[in-house]
């Protein structure tokens, strides 16, 4: 039955960023819902968790785009991991602190992929980063507390532990 969450989760924030994400976008810069769902399993996961729920939902990603096939996967990884390791110290249910922490995810997550998406074009590199990059992180964040708070309103037990580990 937890799989089967996990699952429908996954569809539903792919859903999100690829019918509701371009309708909200502002120009280039709009949320990163995968991102989103990486962090949430991942603040209640082991480091190891974390990245192998990054490298599946990136994986997933890429299929949509074979031509960056695996830099998703990496990037995402990178950032479950990171999540795991701080969302394990911290409170998960402080908005300010999820503000903080889907900021930062986004924005290193974006830092990673615009190295080999640029292909260490300096030039390149820091135009994307501050004009799209840094944005869209905030904005993301910003998205990803909204939805939390929805699901806690929805106060379900599924939504609430969702991507908790097993004792």
């Amino acid at each position: 039955m937890k799989r089967l969450n996990v699952l429908i989760a996954s569809f539903v924030f792919l859903m999100l960023q690829m019918l509701v994400a371009p309708r909200i976008a502002l120009g280039e810069i709009s949320p990163d819902f995968p991102l989103l769902l990486v962090a949430y399993f991942a603040i209640h996961q082991t480091p190891v968790r974390g990245s192998i729920s990054g490298f599946v939902v990136g994986l997933i990603q890429d299929l949509f785009n074979p031509q960056l096939l695996g830099l998703n996967a990496l990037t995402k990884s990178v950032a479950g991991y990171a999540v795991s390791v701080t969302g394990a110290k911290a409170d998960p249910d402080n908005d300010l602190f999820l503000l903080a922490l889907f900021s930062i995810t986004a924005l290193g997550h974006d830092f990673v992929y615009l190295l080999i998406f640029t292909g260490l074009d300096p030039g390149k590199f820091f135009m994307l980063l501050l004009t799209v990059s840094i944005p869209s992180s905030i904005y993301t964040a910003v998205v990803g507390v909204i939805v939390h708070r929805i699901a806690v309103v929805l106060g379900t037990k599924g939504v609430r532990t969702f991507g908790k580990a097993r004792p």
